[in-house]
């Protein structure tokens, strides 16, 4: 009983962190980034920095006491105002005919206005 504990704390948590390792984020494994490599950039993990370390010896990383260096953080981000069709993209248009929130690119492709040409055919 105690070994499935463990292994599902080793696989993360639903704590959302100011930066999370990128390695770990593409393994579906949430943990905190204790390192930042501005060659890679990428933020890592203690322990995915171990293995940076060894195949990228001469890469500048920034630690936690530099975070000046490090990007501006994703966790800004509301998983709520982002769209479901374009990754990346932030809710911050209203469409007023459909009552709906989207991104520019749904707004654009999905939501046209309609000219008077339309209306009337």
């Amino acid at each position: 009983m105690v070994s499935k504990f463990e292994a599902s704390i080793s696989k993360g948590s639903d704590l959302v962190f100011d930066f999370s390792c990128d390695i770990c984020d593409e393994n579906e494994i949430n943990k905190q980034a204790d390192m930042y490599c501005e060659k890679c950039s990428k933020c890592l993990c203690g322990s995915c920095m171990q293995h940076h370390n060894q195949l990228y010896k001469k890469h500048v990383v920034f630690g936690r006491t530099d975070l000046t260096e490090w990007p501006v953080t994703k966790a800004t981000d509301d998983p709520i105002e982002l769209c479901r069709d374009h990754k990346g993209r932030k809710m911050e248009v209203f469409c007023e005919d459909h009552y709906e929130l989207l991104c520019t690119v749904c707004h654009v492709h999905n939501h046209k206005a309609m000219s008077p040409r339309d209306a009337n055919s």
